[in-house]
């Protein structure tokens, strides 16, 4: 059990391969006699969204004296790979019950559910004894009509014209980088808890705004007797949505803990059960990982991810998420490659910096992805990295995680390689706006409306109004008067403290560290107007640094979410990896040997 100081306290572990972390109250808080919370979050893109908000919200639980373990579903974020089925993730409440009970001395346990995590609670909740509650948030409750939201949305995005959407249970789709099995889709269209019978327990009951189903049902769940607690959730629109830009729901979990700390302990026990197995690490046949908690007050988080049975080679990779997901990497893409890289002998963190993801808040309303501040962040992610064997690292990143990546190379020695996929911008100033226009707009370009022209979601979209065209036609004006500029200038030398001066400058000193650089982007993305800008068109002025790459992917979306993208990706950062480790990973210079000490 984690020590416990004036704050809630933090354990991550593993528990039958899935990855969880048990939030324990604060000393002197008293909890002992008190229901547990298992708190079972979304998945794939609603998980993400939410992530920090549940973080959020166990901590919250745990402060008033509830301990509460929020744990990854098999087969999707940091558990153990494999197929994700509504059957597992009902096995998964089931086990997460369990472990929260050896783990706590709790004797009940109360089960609260996000999305599709209600509805495998409310489930699991039918053949389980010892249960003090059943909370639902904006609870998915008819699956048909889940899985054709899902379908709706992923057809309309641009990544459709990459990965066509199949008919509904007749191939794997691709949301956002996530892979839905026909299986999996198969089970949610089969799903239907719109007359579950009134759980024998006390129920929260949280509508999201537009939801009538939980409402009826809870009315049919009070006519039979049962007094569920209604609340609206009407902070949940603002809550799900992209992470750079959502909303904390502050007042919902505020009536969730009020909920929570009222639940009294049912004379019945959970029944004893097989001994849950845990574990400080995943250990699989190629690779094992290992959560880490560093800097100041161990704020940070990253997964350490390591060859298995070898030593690692002495360059690990750096992975750095970007706005919108947390240390999994778009569509979990970050964690295959860790798993992919560690088979082939090579290390690799992937880290979340303060306030997002599993990280800690440190109160500042400054974008975590263009603080430089945060830089020394990465410099103790590198020194976790060093210290497991791996004294220098080639950083990964895609938009703002880019430029971040690309930042901690000037920063810190110890970065041989940058790895960048759709970098925006070389140099930032602050009170730049990070949002993109709705639709993502800002992330496309001519090319890419052209194309999607051939998307009949996007007609749709365009007829109902929910695409700004006149928006659309100003971004693409304003950048072709800047491309225009940018030429103009190209013919001139740099201003000195100009961007092209600045970015001259640093590409100088990368080279002489012997850095490798790859530049990756899709090729109706809008950065590659600032590769034009710093380097010619067509990235000429890169061939005067040889250890410079421009790699640029014929049908490829802005996250490189499509499957073949992301695989042909994998493909030249294993191989971009081996050209850095031969370099630089059996004579490192002696000043990263003594910076890794």
């Amino acid at each position: 059990m984690a020590p416990r100081g004036t704050s809630p306290a933090r354990r991550p572990f593993w528990f039958e391969g899935r990855f969880g972390w048990l939030h324990l109250p604060p000393a002197g808080v008293a909890w002992t006699g008190r229901p547990g919370v298992l708190l079972c979050g979304a998945y794939a893109q609603e998980e993400v969204c939410s992530r920090h908000g549940l973080l959020l919200l166990a901590d919250a639980l745990a402060a008033a004296g509830i301990p509460t373990l929020r744990f990854d579903w098999l087969g999707s974020g940091d558990s153990a790979g494999g197929a994700v089925s509504f059957a597992g993730m009902v096995a998964d409440v089931r086990l997460g019950a369990a472990a929260l009970v050896q783990e706590t001395g709790v004797s009940t346990v109360a089960l609260l559910g996000l999305r599709i995590g209600a509805a495998a609670a409310l489930t699991a909740a039918a053949g389980m004894g010892g249960l003090a509650g059943i909370g639902l948030l904006a609870p998915v409750l008819a699956g048909q009509a889940f899985l054709r939201e899902t379908r709706a949305s992923a057809s309309v995005a641009p990544l459709a014209l990459l990965d066509p959407v199949p008919r509904a249970g007749a191939g794997p789709l691709n949301a956002n980088g996530f892979r839905w099995e026909a299986g999996f889709q198969q089970e949610l269209a089969a799903l239907d808890l719109t007359h579950a019978p009134a759980p024998a327990v006390s129920v929260l009951a949280m509508a999201a705004p537009g939801d009538k189903r939980l409402p009826q049902l809870a009315a049919a769940w009070s006519a039979a007797g049962a007094a569920p607690t209604a609340h609206p959730f009407a902070e949940y629109p603002a809550y799900m949505r992209d992470p750079t830009t959502h909303v904390m729901p502050h007042a919902a979990w505020a009536q969730v803990v009020e909920w929570a700390a009222g639940l009294a302990a049912p004379a019945a026990s959970i029944a004893p059960v097989t001994p849950v197995a845990v574990a400080d690490r995943l250990a699989v046949d190629d690779y094992e990982e290992m959560p880490c908690c560093f800097g100041p007050e161990a704020r940070v988080f990253g997964m350490l991810c390591r060859p298995a049975g070898q030593a690692p080679a002495g360059v690990a990779a750096l992975l750095l998420h970007e706005g919108s997901t947390h240390h999994i990497g778009n569509g979990g893409a970050y964690v295959a490659l860790a798993r992919r890289l560690a088979a082939a002998g090579i290390a690799s963190i992937r880290i979340d910096p303060t306030g997002t993801g599993d990280s800690r808040s440190d109160g500042s309303d400054r974008n975590a992805h263009y603080d430089l501040e945060r830089l020394s962040e990465i410099s103790d992610a590198i020194d976790v990295v060093a210290a497991a064997g791996s004294p220098a690292v080639v950083s990964f990143g895609l938009c703002s995680g880019a430029y971040t990546a690309y930042q901690a190379a000037l920063a810190d020695e110890r970065v041989v390689g940058v790895v960048t996929i759709n970098i925006q911008k070389f140099v930032w100033h602050y009170g730049d706006d990070i949002r993109v226009a709705p639709g993502g707009t800002m992330k496309r370009t001519l090319r890419s409306y052209l194309r999607s022209m051939r998307n009949p979601g996007e007609w749709k979209r365009a007829l109902a109004g929910d695409a700004d065209l006149i928006g659309i036609a100003r971004v693409l004006a304003a950048r072709g008067l800047a491309r225009t500029g940018h030429a103009l200038r190209a013919l001139l030398p740099p201003k000195p403290g100009s961007e092209i001066a600045i970015v001259r400058e640093e590409m100088a000193r990368l080279g002489a560290r012997r850095a490798h650089l790859h530049f990756m982007f899709s090729d109706e993305d809008p950065g590659l107007a600032e590769i034009a800008l710093h380097f010619g068109g067509g990235g000429r002025r890169l061939k005067a640094h040889p250890r410079a790459r421009l790699h640029v992917f014929p049908r490829a979306d802005h996250h490189f979410n499509g499957w073949d993208a992301r695989a042909r990706y994998f493909a030249i950062v294993e191989e971009a990896m081996q050209a850095v480790i031969a370099e630089h990973g059996d004579s490192l210079p002696a000043a990263l040997a003594v910076a890794a000490e």
